[in-house]
């Protein structure tokens, strides 16, 4: 499949994502507990979607970790202020230059160009706002570590979480 083909059917899939139901509201709620749901909530229904589908393809595969299971459902809690448009112009400013993001992105919250820097620095993003959820240090290390694309983790365990949830990250 090519990537151009696998970007579009994603954007579809993200302008066409219904809102979870009420039992998968329930699912979601009853595993993270109220503070984590509220903060699952903030994130658009797609990125929701998307979340859902990596803490059940994980589960179906066997894991049953809480950090890896919490690390699925908000690994991408920090872009959740990222509209479509932007996301749109992250993919194509990767695909023309590797460096093209960096350049692009200002770390100041005020810049129309704010949203490439939360691109660029989501998963440490996610990893403080899940802190302030409650959240423990393995799942903050495996939000953080998420998009990397080996992990150096010294636990055993730890890297075959990372490997997991990055494995079902990149084709979800």
């Amino acid at each position: 499949m090519s990537d151009l083909g696998y970007r579009i059917r994603q954007f579809i899939r993200a302008v066409r994502t219904p809102p979870l139901s009420a039992y998968e509201n329930a699912r979601v709620r009853a595993f993270l507990g109220d503070r984590a749901f509220a903060l699952y909530q903030t994130m658009p229904r797609g990125d929701q979607r998307h979340a859902l589908n990596i803490f059940d393809g994980l589960a179906a595969q066997g894991y049953t970790a809480r950090p890896l299971l919490e690390a699925a459902l908000l690994h991408d809690v920090a872009k959740r202020e990222l509209g479509l448009g932007y996301r749109t112009a992250v993919i194509l400013l990767n695909k023309w230059s590797p460096d093209a993001l960096t350049r692009a992105a200002r770390a100041e919250p005020r810049s129309w160009r704010y949203p490439f820097y939360v691109s660029l620095h989501h998963p440490e993003m996610g990893a403080q706002l899940a802190a302030q959820a409650g959240l423990g240090e393995p799942t903050l290390t495996l939000i953080r570590a998420h998009q990397t694309s080996a992990s150096t983790f010294q636990n055993a365990e730890l890297q075959a979480w990372h490997r997991a949830l990055k494995t079902l990250d990149d084709v979800n």
